[in-house]
């Protein structure tokens, strides 16, 4: 059985340790061992036969001294290879995943799991004998010398073979090693890049222990985030949950910054678009990092290709072929397969859309972000609920969308100018319908504490300077649920609850100088100005203007205003409208009408290599201009453009609003032709 050792000595060392980047985890639970040796009945009875062809469980503290020597040996040589001890560190962390509670023992009993791994076949009275050997006798030792080396030797080959994830634990110092390896199973090492990326962590120096801790029971909160049930009851086990830290904070150090999927693959988001103006929906795809120009991926309904390209300047894939949007894709989630790249949506009952600034359609995001205007698409199961969420939550404006003779979402009803002002209301709101923060009808969950909005300076140089009076706000880690944060401000202790809004920290600091905000063990530091620190004029700028004496003059003076001579002011009103309708006219306070011609692209866009979308043209439109009015087949669509004088509205209602619903049936021009009689009669 001699050879059979080495056989597994090859096998595990193909396996694990084959050059690649990132984290290196030996986890080896019952499947995983049956994958690694095909077409055998009893895989962990085939490696404990061969670990004990060199092991003695019957010779007490001495049972592993055949390997030590091995061992030994090989630390004095050139250590090219691995050392020579990996199936006994397979068996080791085969007898962690297999701990749990039962009639024998209880789930921490390791070395009774251990001594089992090892006599599959031994009796009651050889299993405890060898148990007590392992643990009170100190047999056990050896093999803790053995990870220690593995350890050693990992780090050794500077990420040749990946990073070591081996962590001992701060009080269970021996098993501590097998177990750190037990803990994350392939899923979770996948599951933990999106984690990372949640936590806007870079690649490099792993964020603070007590910063993950907080940020896993966040994040694992939703559903769709849980990770393996093994890990899961690690992040709750008090006794565990030290070690489990210090694993993913290797995974984190680890990380190289790509999000995988579940197969493994370079992750690509998807999005939902939807054009409301021409009445569509389609996937967006955005361009990762590093992602490559042009790339192939598989719709599983049919097999279809969908090719991905892009273009400098493009945050998107253009897809020459599409991919269909339906409603069991919303709900259930949808994964496009390719070689090297998958593409996934996540179920999502309730999706919350954003402008998109490239596309100038609606496209979906991660989560509710207060204070924004949001479009939302939420499955008609809900609808009535999250109507009553608005109505007591939201600001005025809100409307359902009615759906035409074509249904844009199939099994989603859309509401447009859904924005959330006050945490306190939405939190109130959402506490009676706790079905509706389940399926994500919530401000985004924020795993780790960071600074949002305010008004920063010098960003070439630093991301942490703002403006004296536009100090950023202060996002607190929060979850599916509500709950009260500690934070610190310069200081100053305050207790606010967490769900999703932020704190504004103008409230709370005043004047120049470094500021510190701590929340939930995290410390965040920034600094405010007066000015930036280059008082100077960006290049190319301010070259001609007038000095303190009223004599224009050029750059080689002290300029007091910055500026030239024009010859007349102009009372055009710039106007922006969007592109591809069948026809535009303004429409002036006397009745006339304008008709308005869409402007070609700039023509020096033809000379670069970029496909840029602008969803709109510009018009200048006299000061008479009241009303944008465009045509995209028999639909009209109104857009209000003044007055510019507030004292000119005469009736205390939305006109535009009326105008809109007054419109929206086929009936609208004709309509819209009487007012223009009406108001050219009365003239």
């Amino acid at each position: 059985m001699a050879g059979e050792y080495e056989k597994w000595q090859n096998l595990l060392s193909d396996a694990f340790l084959l050059p690649h980047d990132g984290p290196t985890v030996l986890f080896l639970d019952d499947s995983e061992i049956s994958r690694l040796l095909p077409g055998t009945e009893d895989a962990g009875r085939h490696l404990a036969d061969a670990v004990r062809s060199r092991v003695r469980p019957s010779e007490g503290r001495s049972m592993f001294s055949s390997l030590t020597t091995a061992y030994r040996h090989w630390q004095r040589g050139s250590q090219t290879e691995p050392p020579p001890v990996l199936p006994v560190i397979a068996i080791t962390v085969l007898a962690a995943t297999r701990m749990r509670s039962d009639s024998e023992a209880r789930s921490t009993n390791y070395y009774l799991r251990l001594a089992q791994a090892l006599l599959p076949d031994g009796t009651p009275e050889e299993t405890e004998r060898l148990r007590n050997d392992l643990r009170e006798g100190g047999g056990f030792l050896d093999a803790v010398e053995m990870w220690r080396g593995l350890h050693s030797w990992l780090e050794a080959q500077d990420g040749a073979v990946g990073i070591s994830t081996i962590r001992n634990h701060p009080h269970l110092q021996r098993i501590g090693y097998p177990l750190s390896q037990a803990l994350v199973r392939h899923s979770d090492r996948l599951a933990l890049t999106r984690f990372f990326r949640a936590l806007n962590f870079h690649p490099g120096p792993a964020p603070d222990a007590d910063v993950i801790l907080g940020a896993l029971d966040i994040w694992t909160a939703t559903l769709q985030n849980r990770l393996s049930d093994g890990f899961m009851r690690a992040l709750i086990d008090t006794d565990i949950r030290p070690l489990l830290t210090a694993v993913v904070e290797a995974h984190a150090q680890a990380w190289d910054g790509r999000v995988l999927t579940s197969d493994g693959k370079q992750r690509i988001a998807m999005r939902l678009s939807i054009d409301l103006d021409s009445w569509q929906t389609r996937w967006l795809f955005p361009v990762p990092a590093g992602g490559p120009e042009a790339l192939v991926v598989l719709d599983p309904d049919g097999g279809q290709r969908v090719e991905l390209t892009t273009t400098t300047g493009n945050v998107h894939y253009t897809a020459r072929s599409g991919s269909v949007v339906n409603a069991e894709r919303l709900s259930s989630g949808v994964q496009l397969r390719g070689r090297d790249f998958s593409a996934e949506f996540p179920p999502s009952p309730v999706i919350f859309l954003l402008p998109d600034p490239q596309t100038g359609a609606w496209s979906s995001v991660p989560g509710m972000l207060p204070f924004e205007e949001h479009l939302v698409a939420i499955s008609g199961a809900h609808v009535k609920e999250f109507q009553e969420v608005l109505s007591e939550a939201a600001t005025d404006g809100w409307r359902l969308i009615p759906q035409r003779g074509s249904v844009l979402v199939p099994g989603y009803a859309l509401f447009q100018g859904v924005r959330f002002t006050s945490g306190q209301a939405l939190d109130r709101a959402l506490s009676r319908l706790p079905s509706l923060r389940r399926i994500g009808a919530a401000p985004a969950v924020i795993p780790r504490a960071r600074l949002v909005r305010g008004l920063p300076i010098a960003t070439t140089i630093s991301r942490t300077h703002y403006l004296v009076g536009g100090e950023p706000d202060l996002l607190v880690p929060s979850g599916p649920d509500p709950r009260l944060a500690a934070v610190t401000i310069d200081g100053r202790r305050e207790q606010l609850r967490a769900n999703g809004f932020p704190l504004e920290l103008r409230r709370f600091v005043s004047g120049t100088g470094r500021h510190i905000a701590n929340a939930d063990g995290q410390e965040l530091a920034y600094t405010t100005l007066e000015e930036g620190p280059d008082p100077a004029q960006p290049i190319g700028t301010a070259t001609l203007g007038w000095t303190g004496d009223a004599q224009m003059s050029g750059p080689d003076q002290a300029l007091a205003v910055v500026g030239a001579r024009i010859t007349a002011m102009t009372k055009m009103i710039p106007v922006l409208a969007r592109l591809g309708r069948d026809e535009s006219w303004l429409l002036h306070r006397d009745g006339r009408t304008e008709r308005v011609t869409e402007t070609a692209p700039p023509s020096f866009l033809a000379g670069i290599d970029a496909k840029l979308h602008s969803p709109s043209f510009e018009i200048s439109a006299r000061p008479s201009a009241r009303w944008l009015a465009q045509r995209r087949g028999v639909r009209w669509h109104l857009t209000e453009i003044g007055p510019a004088d507030p004292s000119e509205h005469t009736l205390d209602i939305d006109v535009l609003e009326v105008w809109k619903r007054a419109c929206s049936d086929a009936n609208g021009a004709q309509l819209w032709n009487l007012q223009l009689t009406m108001s050219a009669g009365a003239a």
